[in-house]
């Protein structure tokens, strides 16, 4: 007896995985071109074969069951595989229209836009928003945008998202031309953040002398604001050391502390698990990516 999986069920898997990492059988027939009938009855034929339910309702939407959650970590990896795998078969599309929604710090972006003229000429359209980490990804998990470029990912929703690590920013603490090497133990000048939290800044704290950041002196959400501000003596600041090349050429800004090890953070790049294989956000992720 053939004790395979059958193409229904196949289906009914795919199908499953979609509606547990979206949170909402609406939501998982729109990615999946299915209608919300068609996806609970997937849903439920699949319940019948396992014997256990696998969404049980929560508020306004759904919530897996403990079999959900099981079924999920048992297929998941298997599924995109053939996902995968089937895409990589299918004949490339040279020409794509619609829409991409991208989002990113306004720093990013401007390095990024550039990047993404070319796939103008196949038709694609792309509108870019840019905003603070938490804000973006809000805008992902709400379908505001496509793809996020996110430099923090701290309370992501890692099930319903796709998170692929893009690169790597180096923090470095920066004053104005001149100014002596901070010492944390004796050290009264102002800093300068992109927010209040100040995550760069705490960061650099943190890894460096393990204690809590200063407040801020002055906030503005705009890294080359913050980078003007200190050539203007406001203060030291904490900055990727992509925004500051030239200052340090021409010697109108100094390094004021330079840490053992370097201070990293991860940059990804982030879009609704299953989107990534639609061919619009492919084609933009493609072009990110090399």
């Amino acid at each position: 007896m053939n004790s395979g999986l059958t193409t229904a069920e196949l289906s009914a898997l795919r199908t499953f995985l979609a509606v547990y990492r979206w949170g909402a059988v609406g939501k998982a027939a729109e990615a999946l071109h299915l209608s919300q009938p068609a996806v609970s009855h997937h849903v439920k034929a699949l319940e019948q074969v396992t014997g256990r339910p696998l969404f049980e309702r929560s508020g306004r939407g759904i919530a897996p069951t403990a079999a959900g959650h099981a079924l999920a970590a048992e297929v998941s990896e298997h599924v995109d595989a053939i996902e995968r795998a089937m895409h990589s078969l299918r004949p490339t599309v040279a020409t794509e229209t619609g829409i991409v929604f991208l989002g990113g710090p306004i720093e990013l972006l401007t390095g990024i836009v550039p990047r993404l003229a070319p796939l103008l000429d196949t038709g694609l359209r792309i509108r870019c928003r840019h905003g603070l980490a938490d804000d973006l990804l809000d805008g992902l998990i709400a379908d505001q945008l496509d793809i996020a470029v996110l430099t923090r990912i701290e309370g992501a929703p890692q099930k319903k998202l796709r998170l692929v690590q893009w690169q790597e920013e180096e923090f470095v603490l920066i004053g104005r031309r001149g100014e002596a090497p901070y010492d944390p133990a004796t050290d009264t000048r102002r800093f300068i953040g992109y927010g209040e939290e100040m995550p760069m800044t705490r960061r650099y704290f943190r890894t460096c002398w393990g204690i809590p950041a200063p407040a801020p002196a002055l906030t503005v959400p705009n890294l080359r604001a913050v980078v003007d501000a200190v050539k203007a003596g406001a203060g030291l600041a904490v900055v990727p050391t992509y925004l500051f090349g030239q200052e340090i050429a021409d010697g109108t800004l100094d390094i004021v502390h330079t840490p053992p090890k370097p201070v990293l953070n991860s940059i990804y790049l982030a879009t609704r698990r299953g989107r990534e294989h639609e061919p619009r956000v492919r084609m933009v992720l493609s072009h990110l990516v090399t």
